[in-house]
């Protein structure tokens, strides 16, 4: 056996095993305002191509009609399992603001979520904590590395984006699916907008976050201290995450080291043509994940629901959700579906 490969695998080696047949399903972006209006998609359409698109460009705020479709998914379910399926939402919490066009400006959830802009959308997320649909915990900032945020809102094309409200555009497009990325990289000098986030994230939603998801899967070791003042305590999807210099952590999983739990992400559904993370391959992993006692994470991004723009790939989704929990019921009755800060205090618990 090569000796590199055991190093490596040291992370899996060193994991801690759990009896119970756990899942979860994590979901990132909710909160995260991209595209706004069908102008908008004219506009990257004559700029850029419709076949320069990724998935991500049709990819919005979740409406009032996203989310009720979603939940009488999950609530059809709520009577099968003893631990029925629940979401765990990972919310950006801050989003430019288009009214101020001096400079960069962002606007927090308590004044982008309201009745005015979005009727409605609000109580949703309340009914689906309430329900037992989603437990929300936090993503970060802007999703982005503020720093490159700034530079670019001082180019041409900057400023173009900006005014058709759709500032971080390019970002969506192929070819440049990695632009601005690196909210957590040692190169967004702004650090000190995490803490509002977490500010903003339990002001909106009366709790505070204890676990977080880097964005884009970029963490630099620095915010390792950032994330525990903050009284963060656990990592999600460790096992993807890169430096900016695009090394791994080799930190053991589901174990606490230096006030930070690691978890991993083992799983995906992406119905999506170009990702072809189907249910079928979702039940494979979730097997490959209780064969070696794990609990199994489903990555389960937000744009896969997102229906304003992408009603298709939404509707999809939903027939692939469905049975996905259905194939789940007929093979582990017994699973217990949990949310990732009901992970957290299991694992500070032993």
């Amino acid at each position: 056996m090569n000796p590199l490969n055991i190093f490596k695998n040291l992370p899996f080696y060193l994991r801690k095993k759990f009896s119970d047949k756990y899942i979860l399903i994590e979901s990132d972006d909710w909160g995260l305002e991209r595209a706004v209006s069908s102008e908008t998609i004219d506009w990257m359409k004559k700029k850029y191509g419709e076949d320069k698109f990724s998935r991500w460009t049709l990819d919005t705020l979740e409406t009032t009609e996203d989310l009720e479709i979603l939940f009488d998914v999950i609530g059809s379910y709520k009577n099968k399992f003893e631990y029925p399926p629940v979401i765990t939402a990972n919310f950006i919490t801050h989003n430019i603001d288009y009214t101020k066009s001096e400079n960069l400006n962002y606007e927090g959830l308590n004044s982008k979520i309201t009745n005015n802009k979005y009727p409605g959308l609000k109580e949703l997320y309340i009914k689906g904590i309430k329900s037992g649909y989603i437990f929300p915990q936090l993503h970060g900032y802007s999703h982005f590395d503020l720093t490159l945020m700034d530079k670019y809102f001082e180019t041409e094309e900057g400023k173009e984006a900006f005014g058709k409200k759709f500032f971080t555009s390019r970002s969506t497009i192929k070819g440049n699916l990695s632009f601005l990325h690196g909210e957590m990289s040692h190169s967004n000098f702004q650090t000190n907008r995490f803490e509002e986030a977490c500010s903003e994230f339990e002001n909106f939603f009366g709790f505070s976050s204890k676990s977080v998801i880097p964005p884009t899967f970029i963490f630099d070791k620095e915010f390792e201290k950032i994330l525990i003042k903050n009284k963060i305590t656990l990592l999600q999807s460790s096992n993807r995450l890169l430096s900016t210099n695009k090394k791994r952590y080799r930190y053991p999983y589901f174990r606490i080291k230096g006030g930070l739990i690691r978890s991993v992400r083992n799983a995906r559904l992406d119905p999506q043509p170009e990702y072809k993370f189907y249910y079928k391959q979702c039940i494979e992993s979730i097997d490959n994940a209780f064969k070696v006692r794990n609990p199994a994470v489903i990555d389960f991004h937000r744009v896969n629901f997102s229906g304003k723009f992408a009603p298709e790939y939404r509707d999809r989704t939903i027939s692939e959700l469905k049975n996905l929990f259905d194939e789940i019921y007929v093979r582990w009755p017994e699973a217990k579906f949990i949310h990732t800060q009901k992970l957290n205090e299991l694992l500070w618990q032993h």
